[in-house]
């Protein structure tokens, strides 16, 4: 009898030790599960607020040296409302949260390109997370309550509104600025400044003129969109969302990483998740729409969503209008609120691409646009590329207005300039050209390799 009473109490203890540690341990699962929570939520005090606005989405190769892909083509204009970007990619640590949570899948594999226990390495806590599928990141970003950025969103982010090829702006690559790949004089080939990623934000110089990093080096994003090499010859104005169905394509990755050609670390560069490297080179970050301003009461008028055009009627409310070639963008804005009453304008912006017979050695420039139709003082906000100025003295690209036979000018404000492109505010209607500075004087001439 005493013998069968100890067995019942060695049962009952070790039923209520076992009872003990499945509670201690729901508790501490139940503790890490709430942690994680905090831990991903902390990730909104490292997003960038990206404003309002156009800016000139995609690359012409009158303003740069680099390849422009034709998926890239052509240059045209996109306005976003505002949004919040994360600053840096999602990190291991950040993605184990949401693995341990049970919203998001372990990767595909936890190597990187030369650590087979990338993932799991707490040293590497602090590296972007890699071999993540797009639905993979997709679940990420909705669990901490974002979104993958659209295409057009991660372009602004990256670039700004200068043209500028890679996010620090328009210098070469080096293994200062980012973790890329550079090419080095007299070699044929790039080669890797680190040979794998580094920790999110080691490189302070990659950073976008909004202070976003490593959208230049380390690993590729994922974006929203998918893949289509045309949709630039299609894409809305208005906070463009990419094609409706992927049509058999894939998810779009953008932006370089550490092993990247220079060529293909660029602003402008699409690459299709099957062309990626596979998973090894892409990781993410999230997105979110930022709070939108009360309507103004009465409210507005609404602007359809533009195409390309050289002409068109504009009032009040505003408007533009911009000419696109694979090669080239002109682009005319009439803020809102510069027309008032009940008369409406007429702009006929004209693009010529015309080569004069050759006087010796020198060509025409071949960039002019007309403005018509417009009362003075009128203000237009102008943006244009113009093709590459071998042969012009450095510095010395302008905008002028033909006035009676003489280039002046009177009338413009320049506010921005880049490599290969004019930003400026003009007031009269009237014939424009870039012109360069040749022999001393200023014609609308250049002188050709």
């Amino acid at each position: 009898m005493k013998k069968h009473s100890l067995c019942v109490f060695v049962v009952i203890v070790v039923v209520a030790v076992l009872l003990g540690w499945f509670e201690i341990k729901r508790a501490g699962i139940v503790q890490s599960a709430a942690h994680n929570t905090m831990l991903a939520s902390s990730v909104l005090a490292e997003e960038v607020y990206i404003p309002a606005g156009p800016f000139a989405m995609g690359c012409a190769q009158d303003f740069t040296s680099y390849h422009c892909d034709v998926d890239a083509t052509p240059i045209h204009l996109v306005y976003l409302d505002a949004f919040f970007i994360d600053k840096l990619q999602v990190t291991n640590a950040q993605y184990v949260a949401c693995v341990a949570a049970g919203v998001c899948p372990a990767p595909l594999s936890y190597a990187s390109a030369t650590r087979p226990d990338y993932y799991t390495n707490p040293q590497y806590r602090q590296h972007p997370v890699l071999n993540v599928p797009w639905e993979y990141a997709n679940a990420y970003c909705q669990w901490v309550g974002k979104r993958l950025p659209t295409e057009a969103e991660w372009e602004k982010a990256a670039r700004g509104t200068d043209l500028r090829p890679f996010s620090w702006g328009f210098e070469e690559p080096t293994c200062e600025l980012g973790n890329v790949s550079v090419m080095l004089p007299g070699e044929e080939w790039h080669r890797t400044c680190v040979g794998d990623t580094v920790a999110v934000g080691s490189y302070p110089r990659d950073a976008s003129p909004y202070g976003v990093l490593d959208m230049t080096g380390n690993a590729r994003d994922f974006v929203n969109d998918f893949y289509d090499t045309g949709y630039y010859n299609r894409s809305p104005y208005y906070n463009p969302q990419g094609p409706a169905t992927n049509l058999g394509k894939d998810y779009i990755a953008r932006g370089g990483d550490w092993y990247a050609h220079p060529r293909l670390a660029t602003t402008w560069v699409r690459h299709d998740e099957a062309s990626a490297l596979v998973y090894k080179h892409i990781s993410f970050r999230c997105a979110r729409d930022a709070p939108v301003a009360p309507t103004p009461t009465p409210p507005p008028t609404p602007t359809p969503t533009p195409v390309p055009s050289d002409s068109g009627r504009i009032g009040a409310e505003g408007g533009l209008l911009w000419i696109a070639y694979p090669e080239h963008l002109t682009a005319v804005r009439v803020p809102t609120g510069i027309l008032t009453g009940p008369h409406t304008l007429e702009i006929a912006p004209t693009l010529t691409y015309t080569q004069p017979h050759p006087v010796g050695n020198l060509h025409g420039m071949d960039h002019f646009f007309i403005v018509g139709g417009l009362p003075p003082a009128t203000p237009l906000e102008v943006l244009l590329g113009f093709k590459h100025s071998g042969g012009v003295l450095a510095g010395t690209e302008d905008l002028y207005r033909l006035d009676a036979a003489v280039w002046v000018t009177s009338s413009i404000t320049t506010t921005d300039r880049g490599s290969g492109y004019i930003r400026a505010w003009i007031d009269q209607p009237g014939i424009y050209g870039i012109l360069g500075q040749t022999n001393r004087t200023y014609l609308p001439l250049m002188l050709r390799h």
